[in-house]
């Protein structure tokens, strides 16, 4: 461990703006401030609210800009980005760095799409924004990379393995490329690597993060990335109260204000539809004054942060939110922390109740299922969670799908090469080089080629592409930078009276409608092209069934496993209940391997009994017409050919990104079954034991299907 003193002597600039007040370091400071201060790139995992942003910035700040000499002789340089996942927490970061960074002199700003663009005569030291906003300012202002020194990566375990990831990697490539041609351009530059950082409450495959963000090439001996790697966690106080209706959660949370310390709270919801008739009920139902909040991603920028502030100004209060909220974002102390139905995920359950205590030992936690098969996901979760530290992220991790890159993203870096590109035009070898090294050169030009087939690129000089009409309206619209959500929100929703800008929505509403916002009921008054104005209308009391779907997610195989452990289902045991009209075949595979089991299966009854159906019940069990005792040998061209049939259900199950539609028929196909990962359900296959079973599991069994 690092001693205060020497971490005060090594932050000369810096121990007085970010360590004074606190007097020390904590203790992932400790042991990250040596290893980036020697320029490493390093991963620091810690949990919630230990300090890691700190030590990031702080080391960052002292090597690539006090190092340089005194801030206020520097010509203006940004040397610092720093990428989070959302809009929101970009600004809350920014609001929070704003002090230390203002004492120091150090120049900061935040952008995102709220915000305006970034000054290419004064760039700020420092840049807080998303990946898409990073890929809009490669394309705008590609020069305002050239002398950036560090780039920190918050939150990396929501990045990877995902669409987004994916865009990073391609990124950080770009902005590699565009130093390393600025270089051979010109000598007056030192060469120095861009450092890199990745933070993150802890993630399952330390090693995998390092190789794919924090590796640009394989590095000399004693270069290697270093991992930090904190344990902690705080006491997790959880209980599982079921609700059959609305009016079971105004009891329990009626009860915990009576018999607690419970001031605020935060309410997850997995729906924003379940968000705003949760607010709506509680509004009309709560028995006790408290300020009542709503959060979600359709909400304007500004209302969110209304949302955010006043909620972390309120003595007594509830926010019901959607997914929003799981990230750091500053909303004050929370004393509860409220699951309405569990989240899809291990990493989201750990997000979600890390929201809670953060400024105390223990983390209260109330589960509200609204099904049986609700409370069991529950009870498997807090199993996990409530083992030794790191415990649950390293078991969830045995069962997740092999990393890789989604050469889908290569459509959507294509378009945004192109914006960047000072002729117009792209050729094979500039996408080659945003793409990873696992990337085929054949994939590249067939990605290309279908581009310029289908309508959105049209062959310029030779070996060359140019937009066309397609792309041409995708730039216009700025839908070339994200590679999550589906169509554009191309409507506004407005009070009809001041005009201010309430929300974005998919649809325009027509004159009459009425629609639910922030909890309250809301009439069209007017419309005017893409914008709605509203009105408040009296409501009727809100009803007290919550509408919600069994699954609006894919459950993965790390929570189906989770499940058939804390049921005591030995590992590789399938359950098999059989009936009068056919059987029940539990396989706790998740609904993606669940759906490939169903589709090979019912291809075997097709040869064996063709009156036999079968189809996934949930992400626990299909159902048989008629019935097995061992399941058929494994046939990988069978399942292959499965895979064909299966796309419009698989398709759903994974994330495959925004632009995975426009990709050339073969690599679409390719994409799938690189995403379904066949060896790991092969395995899983072979290993698999059919057993009958009967007395008290049976019972429980059926429980979940009724």
């Amino acid at each position: 461990m690092l001693p205060t003193a020497d971490a005060k002597a090594l932050l000369r600039h810096t121990w007085a703006a970010f360590f004074a007040r606190y007097g020390n370091v904590t203790p992932v400071q400790q042991q990250a401030l040596l290893p980036i201060l020697a320029g490493k790139n390093a991963l620091l995992m810690a949990v919630t609210a230990s300090g890691k942003t700190e030590a990031a910035v702080a080391p960052l700040l002292e090597r690539h800009v006090f190092a340089d000499g005194p801030i206020a002789t520097l010509p203006p340089a940004l040397r610092i980005l720093y990428i989070c996942p959302t809009r929101a927490l970009v600004r809350d970061l920014y609001e929070r760095l704003q002090a230390p960074l203002q004492m120091l002199g150090v120049t900061a700003m935040m952008k995102s799409g709220d915000t305006g663009p970034v000054s290419t005569t004064h760039p700020p030291t420092l840049l807080i924004t998303t990946p898409e906003s990073t890929d809009s300012l490669l394309t705008r202002a590609p020069r305002l990379l050239i002398p950036l020194r560090a780039i920190v990566l918050d939150e990396i375990h929501l990045f990877d393995n995902s669409p987004r990831g994916d865009q990073i990697r391609c990124l950080l490539r770009r902005i590699v490329a565009i130093q390393q041609y600025h270089r051979q351009q010109t000598t007056l530059d030192p060469f120095m690597p861009l450092q890199r950082v990745a933070l993150s409450a802890t993630v399952p495959d330390p090693a995998g993060i390092v190789s794919r963000y924090l590796d640009a090439t394989d590095p000399a001996p004693g270069d290697e990335a270093v991992i930090v790697d904190v344990p902690g966690a705080r006491h997790l106080q959880a209980e599982i109260y079921p609700m059959h209706e609305l009016g079971d959660l105004v009891t329990a949370l009626a009860w915990r204000a009576v018999n607690g310390t419970t001031r605020k709270s935060l309410l997850f919801c997995n729906t924003r539809n379940e968000v705003e008739q949760v607010a709506a009920y509680l509004r009309h139902h709560l028995p006790y004054e408290a300020a009542i909040f709503v959060h979600y991603s359709n909400l304007d920028a500004g209302l969110r942060r209304s949302v955010e502030e006043d909620f972390a100004a309120a003595s007594v209060a509830l926010c019901v939110s959607s997914a929003t909220l799981e990230l750091g974002i500053d909303i004050g102390s929370i004393d509860d922390v409220v699951l309405i139905g569990p989240p899809p995920t291990l990493a989201s359950f750990l997000q979600r109740i890390g929201r809670g205590g953060r400024r105390h030992t223990s983390t209260h936690v109330l589960c509200l299922p609204r099904t049986l098969l609700e409370e069991v996901r529950f009870r498997a979760l807090l199993a996990l969670v409530q083992q030794p530290t790191g415990t649950a992220m390293a078991q969830a991790g045995t069962y997740q799908l092999t990393y890789e890159f989604r050469v889908a993203i290569l459509v959507q870096q294509t378009f945004s090469i192109l914006k960047q590109s000072p002729t117009g035009a792209i050729r094979p070898a500039d996408l080659r080089r945003a793409a990873p090294a696992s990337v085929r050169d054949e994939d590249v030009r067939a990605i290309l080629a279908h581009l310029s087939q289908i309508g959105y690129l049209k062959p310029g000089r030779a070996g060359e592409w140019r937009p066309d009409k397609l792309l041409d309206a995708l730039i216009d619209e700025q839908e070339i930078y994200s590679n999550i959500g589906e169509a554009p929100l191309v409507g506004m929703i407005v009070d009809a009276y001041s005009g201010r800008t309430l929300a974005h929505t998919g649809r325009i509403r027509l004159q009459g409608e009425t629609l639910m916002l922030g909890g309250r009921r809301l009439e069209v008054v007017w419309r005017d092209r893409y914008r709605v104005g509203v009105r408040a209308v009296a409501q009727a009391l809100p009803e007290a069934e919550l509408r919600f779907q069994t699954a609006p997610f894919a459950v993965p195989l790390a929570v189906g496993q989770a499940v058939a452990t804390h049921l005591q289902v030995a590992p590789n045991q399938l359950c098999l209940i059989q009936h009068d009209q056919g059987a029940w075949l539990f396989h706790f595979w998740g609904d993606l391997y669940g759906t490939l089991l169903a589709g090979m299966l019912q291809t075997h009854f097709a040869q064996v009994d063709p009156d036999t159906m079968v189809a996934p019940h949930n992400e626990l069990c299909l159902h048989m017409s008629g019935t097995l005792t061992q399941l058929p040998a494994w046939n990988m061209a069978l399942i292959q050919r499965q895979l064909h049939r299966l796309l419009p259900r698989l398709e759903p199950l994974l994330d495959l990104g925004r632009f995975y539609p426009l990709l050339p028929p073969a690599l679409a196909h390719r994409t799938i079954v690189e995403q379904c990962d066949l060896p790991r359900f092969a395995q899983l296959y072979r290993a698999a034991r059919v057993m009958e079973v009967t007395g008290d599991m049976r019972a429980q069994l059926l429980a979940l299907v009724a």
